[in-house]
């Protein structure tokens, strides 16, 4: 500090302040930092850096917060507001908007926190204006804004007799980047914003879905908000607390949220003798599972069936009576994403799947931008079937690893091409570039081959093998979620039949993985599995699921009777006949116009 106040660095003298100011903050010593911070703010007034003034105002607004000051924080926070606008930093009167709402919320002022709120979400939607055609930054940016009080707020509107407006608050924390995506390849603006205009009829969307229901999920760390919407477009609103049972939870208890991210998690590995291993793990590691099988965790062990029973009881026991409709639309909370909701039984162990269809959209907001999406948009003939990619040995994630052929994924595609009249890309013709040439023009998109397990990204036959370097790179083989981004889809439905191509992080939007970039291009529907796949039930799923389809059956009612064709035929464990999930709409097609051989 000495050497920066003789050679006259204000401004890295002051940051040295900020510095130490919140090292003493991590420690508790709030009134050391205040003294700190206000040495720094000194500074940069007296330079007239008024960007850094605008920084330390809110950190003194959260030093004396924790000092419980609470009308000196709120007062800096309030400066920090003013200065930020009217020096036009965006960012900066985003994050004191931001704070100022957490600050109402916490003192239970919904009226001045709804205010904060929608300015921080309108200063939002500016920044995002920006970056509408960069989703990453677009996903960092939304995990900034999650930091709003969503929840709580959304919590106090319920509890105090608005069930209606915490469903919009809740929209419009999962409607952000995916809708935005999906907006910009249908031309059309987006459906719900800050403005509450935009609000008005949000229900009215299950009215156009046929013998249907909605339910639209909301966890807490210890309890269930639960929103069902009616074909009528009325809606019941309920709320449950929920604890978890420390005998039926191995180790810790955690809180309920995260219980629901990590309940399935363990079970995505199946033993290599019934899974050809259509996932790119690591090879140490799934050396590792395999070599030691025994210690394999199965999907039909009692701690799974456990958490099933549990997920049950929390979130579909307590709104069962309500959803008797032949299909329930399930709006899921990001951290239920991977709840098979499929195979949750009641204490009959009837499974919810037995009495109707079931079907995920991230949001009522995607939805609706899917059904009013222009009627000549997607295509309405043609299929790309893409099956057991020559790979071979490339270079993954600094690493060479050598690709094994997908014998079941050939025959899959094969078949599938053959019920469709469609000569499908198969081996050394199932390169990168053949897929991206053919992808945006046709009705129906389906891949069978090896994928990431982090994302689902795909991997392709490199374009010219014998003209690459001994190993290619990930971007001559993998068909990536920038690629997909890239392309303006107009398929229908899209079925990735790849271990955990439903799979991705956990955001505060949903999951953030390749089937939420074909939904974000345009696809209307998507089918993908949440983990490993059986292959010899794989084969059997996947024929019977076409043969519905073939006969003009929707995807949903497709998924459905595959899925009951499975638990009726020898492929009775969970395991076998749930793995796979649709997203978005529900489509049906007509191959009666489409140049293919008489329905088997």
């Amino acid at each position: 500090m000495a050497v920066r106040e003789g050679i006259g660095d204000r401004r890295r003298e002051a940051a040295v302040y900020r510095h130490l100011g919140k090292i003493s903050c991590q420690r508790g010593e709030y009134d050391k930092a205040q003294e700190y911070y206000e040495k720094a703010l000194t500074i940069h007034m007296e330079i007239g850096e008024r960007e850094g003034v605008v920084v330390i105002y809110v950190d003194l607004g959260l030093c004396f917060t924790s000092l419980g000051k609470n009308d000196i924080a709120e007062e800096y926070f309030k400066q920090a507001l003013l200065l930020s606008r009217d020096i036009g930093q965006h960012l900066h009167e985003f994050y004191s908007l931001r704070y100022l709402s957490v600050f109402k919320v916490s003192q239970c002022n919904l009226e001045e926190a709804s205010s904060y709120l929608f300015q921080g979400i309108q200063k939002f939607d500016t920044l995002r204006g920006f970056l509408k055609e960069n989703d990453q930054f677009q996903i960092s940016l939304l995990e900034e804004h999650s930091t709003f009080p969503y929840m709580l707020f959304s919590w106090l509107l319920s509890s105090t007799g608005k069930p209606q407006d915490a469903l919009y608050v809740e929209e419009l924390k999962r409607a952000r980047g995916l809708a935005d995506l999906m907006a910009a390849r249908y031309s059309v603006q987006e459906q719900i914003s800050s403005d509450r205009q935009s609000w008005c009829g949000i229900q009215g969307i299950i009215t156009k879905e046929a013998d249907c229901a909605c339910l639209y999920i909301s966890v807490g760390q210890n309890g269930v908000r639960f929103w069902i919407i009616k074909a009528t477009g009325a809606i019941h609103f309920s709320e449950k607390e929920a604890s978890l049972d420390k005998k039926k939870v191995t180790g810790i208890v955690p809180e309920l949220d995260d219980f629901f991210k990590e309940a399935f998690r363990s079970h995505a590995i199946l033993p290599v003798q019934c899974c050809e291993d259509r996932s790119l793990d690591d090879t140490e590691l799934m050396s590792l599972h395999y070599d030691n099988r025994s210690v394999l965790r199965d999907y039909d062990a009692e701690d799974f069936k456990t958490s099933l029973h549990l997920c049950y009881n929390i979130i579909i026991a307590p709104v069962a009576s309500l959803l008797k409709q032949p299909e329930i639309i399930i709006v899921p909370d990001s951290c239920v994403y991977q709840v098979p909701f499929a195979a949750l039984a009641d204490e009959g162990v009837k499974y919810l799947s037995e009495t109707c269809r079931i079907r995920l959209v991230p949001s009522l907001t995607t939805l609706k931008l899917v059904q009013d999406s222009p009627p000549d948009y997607h295509s309405e003939t043609g299929a790309l079937i893409v099956g057991d990619p020559v790979v071979g040995k490339v270079i993954y994630k600094g690493r060479c690893r050598d690709m094994t052929p997908l014998p079941c994924a050939r025959k899959e595609a094969e078949m599938i091409g053959t019920l469709l009249g469609v000569t499908p890309l198969i081996r050394d013709s199932a390169t990168k570039h053949s897929v991206l040439q053919a992808i945006n023009s046709v009705s129906l998109i389906h891949i069978a081959a090896h994928d990431d397990a982090e994302r689902g990204e795909i991997t392709l036959s490199p374009r010219h093998p014998t003209l690459l370097p001994p190993f290619p790179r990930e971007e001559e083989y993998l068909l990536t979620m920038e690629d997909i981004s890239k392309t303006r889809l107009r398929a229908k439905l899209v079925v990735l039949s790849c271990c955990h191509s439903a799979c991705g992080q956990i955001r505060t939007e949903g999951v953030i993985g390749i089937a939420r970039a074909f939904l974000g291009s345009g696809a209307r529907s998507v089918l993908a599995a949440r983990w490993a796949l059986d292959d010899t039930a794989t084969e059997q799923f996947m024929t019977c699921f076409y043969k519905h389809l073939f006969r003009g059956e929707s995807a949903s009612e497709s998924l459905h009777k595959a899925r009951k064709w499975m638990r009726n035929n020898g492929f009775d464990k969970v395991s076998q006949w749930t793995p796979f999930m649709i997203m978005g709409d529900n489509v049906t097609f007509d191959f009666g116009n489409w140049p293919v051989p008489s329905a088997p």
